[in-house]
């Protein structure tokens, strides 16, 4: 059997999938990935990659959007960007609206001839290859998006795409639903999924085993908003280090960190690091709210701090919140009691070991493929 992946072009929608796409690898299947940008990174796993945008990121593409459409940017400056539904909305229309990309997707899928494809949450280009070729399609979610929840809504926001291509709907449409049901609640949504962090191979730093008498604080920004905002959120944080009794280790990737303020003595740089791999060593972790970094610290079972700056994000940190799994904080209001409680707080240590059982308890990708490849197959 064919399976493709058609994957938003990011690390964040593309990385969740790759259990499940080995999963299917390891059963006997064909899989391959429809993707672009970050997305592209999912070939270090092994797995094979059309790129569906060549040249260009999620970044890149916003930002030309905007530039060649001003009526959109000023839309998106009077979005309630603490509504989770109002910044998705805009959102999908924004990235489908890059109808190249779009395209490619299911001349992609018209090339392979998939027997089913499994999408990524909000992104048009495989449901509307799925519809065209009628295929089953599956949504794979990513984080806290309620999975599911948007799809007929992407029809509808987006009805002239369909309309060109002469495509529908797809008769088969299931979701499959990483998050865990406590901290999602929505115990009654699609196919539960267990979440394993992929975050890409790396060579194990020196000093990741080492012991220095203090608890280590992981803190990233994830590969994507510090496109958008920078490093801004990170100096309050950076600022109230020195003073903790604790090893901070700033994960940032292979971005510009020149705009940083001056490092205390506790906290190094260390750019990229696989995220599972450094939350195994651990005490906790402060981050911008992304959905994969949110999902990757309970899987670990790692308190958080989670400071959104909108919609999705704001979503997941909530959520966390009200699990009591972590702390949600504005980055300008973070304080020395937040990162005490981080390290010290057991009601958090607790929640958050409640959640990782949770997660561990969920189907395996391996359950998962069975299931999906038995539906295809009727």
């Amino acid at each position: 059997m064919r399976i493709l992946f058609a994957t938003t072009p990011g690390i964040g929608h593309s990385f969740p999938t790759v259990p499940l796409a080995w999963a299917l690898r390891l059963a006997g299947h064909e899989v391959l990935f429809a993707s672009g940008g970050d997305g592209l990174a999912v070939r270090n796993a092994g797995l094979h990659v059309e790129d569906v945008c060549p040249g260009e990121t999620v970044v890149s593409m916003v930002q030309k959007t905007f530039a060649e459409r001003p009526d959109l940017a000023g839309q998106y400056a009077e979005v309630d960007h603490t509504s989770f539904e109002s910044t998705q909305r805009f959102y999908a229309v924004l990235m489908n609206r890059q109808t190249a990309m779009i395209d490619r997707y299911v001349e992609v899928a018209e090339e392979w001839k998939p027997d089913a494809v499994v999408f990524s949450s909000l992104g048009i280009g495989g449901l509307l290859a799925a519809g065209k070729l009628g295929v089953p399609a599956f949504e794979h979610g990513y984080g806290f998006v309620q999975t599911g929840r948007f799809t007929r809504d992407l029809r509808d926001w987006n009805a002239e795409l369909f309309e060109r291509h002469g495509a529908e709907l797809p008769e088969v449409l299931h979701t499959l639903d990483v998050a865990p049901p406590s901290v999602s609640g929505n115990a009654e949504g699609g196919w539960p999924l267990r979440y394993l962090p992929y975050n890409g191979g790396g060579i194990v730093p020196e000093w990741l085993h080492e012991k220095s008498g203090r608890p280590r604080i992981a803190v990233t920004l994830g590969t994507t908003a510090p496109g958008f905002g920078g490093l801004g959120p990170l100096d309050r944080v950076i600022e109230l280090a020195g003073d903790t009794d604790a090893e901070f280790v700033l994960a940032l990737g292979d971005i510009d960190t020149s705009s940083l303020p001056t490092l205390p003595d506790n906290a190094r740089l260390a750019g990229w690091v696989p995220l599972g791999l450094l939350l195994e060593n651990s005490a906790g972790l402060i981050h911008h709210g992304g959905s994969g970094t949110t999902l990757a610290a309970l899987e670990a079972g790692v308190p958080q701090i989670l400071m959104p700056d909108e919609g999705e994000r704001a979503e997941s940190a909530a959520r966390v919140a009200g699990r009591g799994a972590g702390l949600n904080v504005r980055h300008d209001d973070i304080s020395k009691t937040h990162l005490d409680a981080l390290l010290g707080d057991e009601e958090l240590k607790r929640s958050a070991a409640e959640v990782r059982a949770e997660i561990h308890g969920l189907p395996l990708p391996g359950e998962v493929a069975e299931r999906l490849v038995a539906t295809v197959r009727g």
